[in-house]
């Protein structure tokens, strides 16, 4: 597990997120990613699974934040 902190909080349900908890990605994971349409929806499933939130609270994320957390699980893939 990576703890990854945001930058910027995000709120979900009143509750404030400002660590988004990951594990390394699974073959499965890849498969649900792989379902969607476009990179960008690809990583936004992804980080998702990962992170075990519902694809809209990532979509919540300051863009940097969710580049950044991109990146962390890319290098999970190497």
């Amino acid at each position: 597990m990576t703890d990854f902190e945001l930058k910027y909080p995000i709120t979900v349900d009143g509750e404030e997120i400002r660590v988004l908890r990951m594990r390394r990605a699974s073959v499965l994971d890849l498969e649900l990613m792989g379902q969607e349409k476009g990179d960008l929806a690809k990583s936004v499933k992804l980080v998702s699974q990962v992170a075990d939130l519902a694809p809209d609270v990532i979509r919540q994320m300051d863009a940097a934040d969710f580049n950044n957390a991109s990146d962390v699980v890319a290098g999970f893939l190497e």
